[in-house]
């Protein structure tokens, strides 16, 4: 089970701001930004609400990071891409949005994940290198970044004050949509930059999920009430556990029965994104060929 730290500090609220301070603060950010995207879709489960990311334009972490990649002065983005997830995705699709060359590096393997080849169908650019740790691949890629003048992107968008943005203001679409904001939010949680988001964006509503692809760390969870999923990362929920609509098997599915049992009326589900987008593209793409394997020695994707 990934364990969760027991301190309860968001590092996403600024040092000397109490946190509606700091709501409005990072709402100033976002301020005269115009979005290219569709408004996202919520939708009611009897006395409770979903965020839909399997309905919505693009998942919930391109609705974070979209101004940041908008206002980006590169041209091109580099990120880490992971066998799972759903941020490179995001990225991929709001790059080809505004015209930025997208280049992800992935750990090697015989061969590609149905996440990593998606990416291919956004234009993408793909990197590998044989790993022990993903650190060092983030290490690698960020120095890559540097060589080539391009915008390095940390794991899952974290420490990016402008995504923070991006989820305080979504929550306000949200709060506007539903009318007023939620008593609860319940969703799956990886490197927490979401949920400290949105305990900014809403103050007094409590903050629930489960911990899914790591174990969290001090300032990463802020008053959440957060616990260790009991499955490796990449294993999916059991299919009677799943949510009645598209969602994402090894990652969101994994808190729905908790959200069915236990969440109060007027709580929201993060149904982060959708499995089934994902596989579509990854089956648009499926026959373009990729060298994905790479020995120890092979480093001719860092230079």
């Amino acid at each position: 089970m990934f364990t969760v730290t027991e301190d309860r500090t968001n590092r996403d609220i600024p040092p000397g701001m109490d946190v509606h301070r700091a709501r409005e603060h990072y709402l100033s950010m976002s301020s005269g930004f115009v979005s290219k995207l569709t408004p996202p879709v919520v939708t009611s489960h009897g006395n409770r609400w979903i965020f839909r990311g399997d309905l919505s334009q693009i998942s919930l972490k391109g609705y974070g990071a979209e101004q940041l990649i908008a206002q980006t002065q590169s041209d091109k983005l580099v990120y880490v891409a992971p066998r799972a997830g759903m941020a490179p995705n995001a990225i991929a699709t709001l790059g080809k949005l505004y015209g930025k060359k997208c280049v992800f590096f992935c750990p090697a393997a015989k061969e590609l994940s149905v996440h990593q080849r998606a990416l291919l169908y956004h234009g993408a650019e793909l990197r590998f290198a044989k790993i022990v740790r993903m650190p060092n691949l983030n290490g690698w890629a960020k120095a890559w970044a540097e060589k080539h003048g391009a915008e390095y992107l940390p794991p899952g968008l974290s420490r990016a004050p402008l995504v923070t943005a991006g989820i305080v203001k979504l929550a306000a679409q949200i709060s506007e949509q539903i009318g007023g904001d939620p008593t609860e939010v319940w969703m799956s949680v990886s490197t927490g930059t979401a949920i400290r988001a949105f305990q900014i964006a809403w103050p007094n509503v409590k903050c629930k999920g489960i911990a899914v692809a790591r174990n969290m760390q001090p300032g990463e969870i802020g008053h959440a009430k957060i616990i260790g999923s009991a499955l490796p990362f990449l294993k999916p929920v059991a299919e009677e556990l799943r949510p009645p609509f598209d969602s994402t098997v090894n990652y969101d599915a994994k808190c729905w029965k908790s959200f069915e049992q236990y969440a109060a009326p007027g709580a929201i589900f993060i149904n982060v994104g959708s499995d089934a987008i994902i596989q579509a593209q990854h089956d648009a793409v499926k026959d373009i060929p990729v060298d994905s394997q790479r020995d120890w020695n092979d480093k001719r994707d860092l230079r």
